[in-house]
């Protein structure tokens, strides 16, 4: 086995044993030093492969942020006649729903990323952070209309309130996703042509 085929070897196993770990014990309750030992490699190895249980949630989910920056593209493409205000709730909603599907990981996500970091950057990630890539498509609306004085305050403001812990909370409260997704759409979007 080539040394490249190790290296591949070894970061699956690393996957695996993550994934599995955190289903039994939690995201939040799982280190770095447990997936190392449980691999059975130094934690230097482990570090070299992800810099921090952020970067490794990233690379465990990034199946899915895919799958959804993907659908939300489709809809754009597919309803681009719909209004401003119609395709932001949808993204809006999606980002809801993989709030709920997954709110301990991207709390992790969001708690160890150096967010400062990705932003200087001239290219992002080949999967970004849900909420960097979620701000990039829906800056355009807030771009399209005379109502925001500027666009990537307020698409930025929006992709940021849309966190696990605030989506938690409404849903605690008693709304469903689609009420979240209305009332941050009225919040955000009133006034960009319904």
């Amino acid at each position: 086995m080539s040394r490249e085929q190790k290296k591949s070897e070894m970061t699956k196993t690393i996957i695996e044993t993550a994934k599995r770990l955190f289903n039994i014990h939690g995201v939040e309750q799982v280190s770095m030093h447990m997936i190392a030992q449980e691999v059975g490699i130094g934690q230097g190895t482990m570090y070299r492969r992800f810099s921090n249980k952020a970067q490794l949630c990233m690379t465990i989910l990034s199946g899915d942020f895919q799958a959804l920056f993907q659908r939300i593209e489709r809809y754009l493409q597919e309803n681009a006649s719909f209004s401003s205000y119609e395709k932001g709730k949808y993204i809006i909603l999606e980002l809801i729903r993989m709030n709920a599907e997954h709110s301990s990981w991207i709390e992790v996500i969001l708690s160890q990323t150096d967010f400062s970091e990705i932003h200087q950057q001239e290219e992002h990630p080949k999967v970004p952070p849900p909420f960097i890539a979620v701000q990039h498509m829906i800056e355009p609306l807030f771009k399209k209309t005379d109502v925001m004085e500027d666009p990537f305050f307020w698409s930025t403001t929006l992709a940021w309130s849309l966190n696990p812990i605030l989506i938690r909370t409404f849903s605690e409260k008693g709304y469903s996703d689609e009420q979240i997704a209305e009332q941050f759409a009225q919040v955000f979007l009133r006034g960009h042509d319904r």
